[in-house]
C-alpha cells in the first residue's frame, strides 16, 4: 500500500512537472535568432504590440513584434534586453556578448595624400563625411522590414580584408576595417544581398570613390565600396540578389576590390553575421 501511495505521488509530481513546463513554452514569447558575439546581429521576436528597451534605450518594433539587435566592435560584455506589454515589464533578459580579438593588417603602396590628406580636401572629406551620415539618419526612419525576404551575398571572391581588424596604412596605424574587402576583377558585378531602398549614391567620394548605400528596414544600411559603376539611384527599391554596381578601384584602394560594410543604427558590424536572416 505504501509504495503504491509513492508511485501515485511521483506520478502526480511528474504531471504537475510537465504542465508547468508546458505552460512556459506557451508563454515563452519571445525569440532570439544569431549569434550573440562582437559585429554580430540577432532577430528578436516578440508578442505583437509590445514596446522593447535595450540598456534603457527604446528600441523600434514592427507591428509583427520583430526587431534588431547589433553589436559593435567593443561591446558591453553584458547588455539587458526588457519587453513591455501594456508598459509593465513581462521579460527580461541579459545578453552576454563574446568579445573577440581581431587581426593587424598592413598595407602599404596607398597614395600618400590618401592616407595623409593635404589640407585643400579637408572641407572636402567633411562634407561628405556629413552627407554619408545624413543618409543613415534617414535610414533610421524605414520601419519596413525589408531583411525579412532573405539574404545573398553581394559577390563571391577570395576574403582580402576582414571585419575589426586593426589598420597600419603605409607603416601608419589608422582606424579599424569596419567591413569585408572581396578581392574581384574590375567590372564584376555586385549585387543587393537583400530587398531594400536606395539612400545614398555617389561616384566619387574621396575615401571610398563609387558608393552606394542600402537601407533594409528599422536603422539597418549595407554599404559598397570602390566601385567602378553604380547602376541604382537614391530612393529606388532593390531586391535581392538585383545588380546594383560592379568592381572597381576607386577612392583608397590598392587594386580593385568590393569593401562591404554593414551598420545598425550608428554600431558598425561583420557583415558576414548578415547570414542570419537566411
Amino acid at each position: 500500500m505504501i509504495a503504491k501511495k509513492l508511485i501515485i505521488k511521483r506520478v502526480i509530481i511528474l504531471l504537475f512537472s510537465y504542465m508547468a513546463l508546458a505552460l512556459n513554452i506557451v508563454n515563452a514569447k519571445t525569440f532570439i535568432k544569431g549569434e550573440i558575439i562582437a559585429g554580430g546581429i540577432i532577430i528578436v521576436n516578440v508578442s505583437p504590440g509590445s514596446t522593447v528597451k535595450l540598456n534603457d534605450e527604446s528600441i523600434m518594433i514592427s507591428d509583427k513584434g520583430v526587431f534588431l539587435v547589433g553589436f559593435e566592435r567593443k561591446p558591453q560584455p553584458t547588455q539587458i534586453l526588457e519587453i513591455y506589454n501594456e508598459n509593465v515589464l513581462v521579460e527580461k533578459i541579459t545578453l552576454n556578448v563574446k568579445i573577440r580579438s581581431y587581426e593587424i593588417q598592413r598595407i602599404n603602396g596607398i597614395n600618400k595624400d590618401k592616407v595623409d590628406p593635404p589640407q585643400s580636401v579637408i572641407d572636402r572629406i567633411y562634407m561628405e563625411r556629413n552627407s554619408v551620415k545624413e543618409s543613415r539618419k534617414k535610414s533610421n526612419l524605414i520601419t519596413s522590414t525589408y531583411y525579412n525576404n532573405g539574404f545573398v551575398l553581394p559577390a563571391k571572391g577570395p576574403i582580402s580584408g576582414v571585419y575589426g581588424s586593426q589598420r597600419i596604412l603605409n607603416g601608419k596605424p589608422r582606424s579599424p576595417h569596419y567591413g569585408i574587402d572581396i578581392a574581384l576583377p574590375k567590372g564584376h558585378e555586385v549585387v543587393s544581398p537583400m530587398d531594400g531602398i536606395v539612400v545614398f549614391s555617389n561616384n566619387d567620394l574621396y575615401y571610398s570613390g563609387g558608393t552606394i548605400i542600402i537601407a533594409h528596414g528599422q536603422g539597418l544600411t549595407t554599404s559598397y565600396l570602390h566601385l567602378s559603376e553604380i547602376l541604382v539611384s537614391v530612393n529606388d527599391i532593390v531586391r535581392r540578389g538585383e545588380l546594383i554596381g560592379k568592381v572597381g578601384a576607386t577612392g583608397r584602394a590598392t587594386g580593385p576590390h568590393l569593401h562591404w560594410g554593414a551598420e545598425l543604427k550608428g554600431k558598425r558590424i561583420d557583415p558576414k553575421y548578415l547570414d542570419v536572416f537566411n
